[in-house]
């Protein structure tokens, strides 16, 4: 039992593998009131997308980031970001509802400036852009490829489909990636549906200058929004 969501925050962090974040509740139920619906690490900045049950019967999402030392331990993380769902993601009629049969749906993003040491930030500070996505039950995992000008043939990473059908998507500014949801291993895999291009901020953006420009999927209709 966790006594609050950072220490849930901080424990998918921690455990084995983390970005699938096995060894913490991943789905909500009747009993869970609290789980870990995404991880997304980049180099010693680590984030953690939650679900959460309220008083009042709803669901809301929070995010989570933490660093890790030099001796490799993360540290306790800070809170970002939250809001409300307009859904039930416990119910599979409802996220099918919201899904209207594409394979990714876009959940909203986020901009915030955070610490991150890199050589080209600002004094260490860079502005980050935090995408979420809805991912079908079909997916039995995710492909995103670095598309980012100057990234020239980077490896497409593989991930595994999130149990709670939320995906969170990280991205510096400047970075490109594209993000399909697959079926299928090895040779035999294949996309279903559309994949999305998801944007870090413009790395001569000013934090908070403009709004940013939401994501688009690579195919000829763009589903609707979680919210």
């Amino acid at each position: 039992m966790y006594r609050n969501l950072a220490e849930l925050a901080h424990a998918a962090l921690t455990a084995p593998g983390t970005g699938g974040a096995h060894a913490v509740p991943v789905r909500l139920d009747g009993v869970t009131r609290a789980a870990v619906a995404d991880t997304c690490v980049r180099g010693d900045l680590g984030f953690a997308l939650l679900l959460h049950r309220r008083k009042d019967g709803f669901v809301a999402e929070e995010l989570y980031s933490s660093s890790r030392g030099d001796g490799g331990s993360w540290d306790v993380p800070d809170h970002l970001s939250g809001s409300m769902l307009g859904f039930d993601p416990t119910s599979d009629r409802e996220i099918a509802n919201v899904l209207r049969g594409a394979s990714l749906v876009f959940g909203g993003e986020s901009e915030m400036e955070l610490y991150t040491g890199r050589p080209q930030s600002d004094e260490g500070y860079e502005l980050l852009r935090f995408h979420q996505l809805l991912v079908t039950p079909e997916a039995d995992h995710l492909e995103v490829e670095d598309t980012s000008p100057g990234a020239g043939g980077a490896p497409v990473r593989t991930r595994g489909a999130p149990a709670s059908h939320f995906a969170v998507v990280v991205c510096f500014p400047g970075e490109r990636f594209t993000v399909r949801a697959m079926t299928g291993s090895g040779t035999g895999a294949r996309p279903l549906g559309d994949s999305w291009e998801l944007t870090g901020p413009d790395p001569d953006q000013s934090p908070g200058a403009r709004r940013p420009t939401p994501p688009r999927p690579s195919g000829p209709s763009a589903p609707s929004s979680v919210r």
